[in-house]
């Protein structure tokens, strides 16, 4: 485990899992006790970890769509700094670390500029968001990164700042599937997304240091569609028939009531943002069980639980 282990957690503290929160306020229907949240705690540090893995071998991963990777500078940036990263060994980590922490902190201060200028378009700053928490997954999940925890913790108050300010560019009301064209789906999805991701890592983090999260609470009614291939289609044309295709339902999610969202979903339906979000809001204790029923999710997902 690339954390730190968390230090003794009282059991007075064992809580309920409220969205992807790990916070002692929410709901006593489904208590959790330390030791599980501990265990969802890992298994959602050991997913984060990779999504700069995916972000080099494909060009996107659970947060960011692969249209953004093209039309993105800084997107394409942190695609060759996880490239980068995925050749990390003991003779090039130094080489390797002082570029990823060169690349973060450049996005750092453009994001910081950004936020001090009025006339910052706030969605245009979104792949710069990306992009850092992209970094983030590596420096603070990665094995062998633990010289450059510290600075990552200080980047956090960046992305926490940006999530409250890309929130606003979501509007409150239900849209319609569809009614919507694909690039206005994937420009809300990608937000949405992006700031599940940012909340999962952070309170992630957290809580492994031995910390209970302080999270940001308005991100557990953020909404967003759970379905794999609807964030994976290649084209306009052939996300339009999945929308419309039963065999591939559409899984809208609200964080607020994730379990009952994602119940009947099966293992193949879901990318691991889906499984990620199930970890943390269900627990791990069933998880083999469920994943059973889909022999490539279990082999991708399963092996992450032993």
């Amino acid at each position: 485990m690339p954390v730190p282990m968390p230090m003794t957690v009282s059991p007075s503290l064992a809580t309920a899992s409220c969205g992807t929160q790990l916070s002692p306020e929410c709901s006593p229907q489904t208590v959790a006790a330390p030791g599980d949240l501990t265990a969802r705690a890992e298994f959602c540090a050991r997913l984060m970890s990779p999504q700069s893995t995916g972000l080099a071998e494909t060009g996107f991963n659970v947060f960011i769509h692969p249209t953004q990777t093209l039309a993105s500078e800084a997107l394409r940036d942190a695609l060759a700094g996880s490239a980068l990263h995925a050749t990390r060994n003991p003779f090039n980590a130094r080489l390797v670390d002082s570029e990823i922490a060169r690349r973060a902190s450049n996005i750092v201060e453009a994001l910081h500029i950004a936020s001090m200028s009025s006339e910052t378009v706030d969605l245009n700053m979104l792949p710069a968001v990306q992009a850092l928490l992209v970094y983030q997954c590596m420096r603070l999940f990665s094995l062998g990164f633990i010289s450059q925890q510290t600075q990552a913790e200080r980047d956090n108050v960046v992305l926490q700042i940006w999530a409250s300010r890309l929130q606003l560019q979501l509007s409150s009301s239900d849209s319609d599937l569809m009614k919507e064209s694909w690039q206005s789906w994937i420009e809300k999805e990608a937000i949405r997304r992006t700031l599940i991701c940012i909340e999962l890592a952070q309170d992630t983090y957290t809580y492994l240091r031995g910390n209970w999260p302080a999270g940001l609470r308005c991100h557990h009614d953020l909404k967003f569609n759970a379905q794999k291939v609807l964030w994976e289609a290649k084209s306009a044309a052939t996300w339009r028939l999945i929308c419309e295709d039963p065999v591939h339902p559409s899984l809208p999610c609200n964080m607020l009531h994730l379990h009952e969202d994602i119940r009947d979903a099966f293992p193949g339906d879901l990318n691991d943002i889906g499984i990620l979000s199930r970890a943390a809001g269900e627990g791990i204790e069933n998880m083999n069980d469920w994943l059973g029923r889909d022999g490539v999710a279990l082999q991708r997902w399963g092996q992450v639980l032993i």
